[in-house]
């Protein structure tokens, strides 16, 4: 025979999640512009024998590395723009991150209330 399930302490459980979805909710919907993506420095050399690239000063820019239909593309950015770049790819990967940890804590609620309806029904099959 299984150990009894304390129904109440559950519900509490489950409130609890419920209310920690708040947070996770606010901080997904706020308005962002997201970037899927990375960006970041790219150094480089041309090839040219006389060029300075040659002689250990690398070629330098700002790209967006993206995976679009399984291969991965990259974009030169103006060096200007790239703190902007480089914020709205860390905020997507936020996202992403409490997306997850939003879906873990729905798994959580979803089982408590299973355990919650097992536990009733065997409270009435006795």
């Amino acid at each position: 025979m299984s150990p009894r399930v304390d129904i109440p302490t559950l519900r509490k459980r489950i409130w609890g999640l419920y209310r920690s979805l708040n947070a996770l909710l606010f901080e997904m919907l706020r308005a962002r512009t997201y970037l899927r993506g990375s960006a970041y420095e790219m150094k480089t050399r041309c090839g040219k024998p006389t060029c300075r690239c040659r002689r250990g000063e690398p070629h330098r820019r700002w790209v967006l590395s993206q995976s679009l239909q399984g291969r991965t593309r990259l974009r030169v950015l103006p060096a200007k723009e790239m703190e902007l770049w480089r914020r709205r790819a860390e905020d997507y990967r936020e996202f992403r991150t409490r997306r997850a940890e939003f879906v873990k804590a729905t798994r959580r609620i979803l089982e408590a209330l299973d355990a919650v309806e097992r536990a009733q029904r065997r409270a009435l099959e006795e």
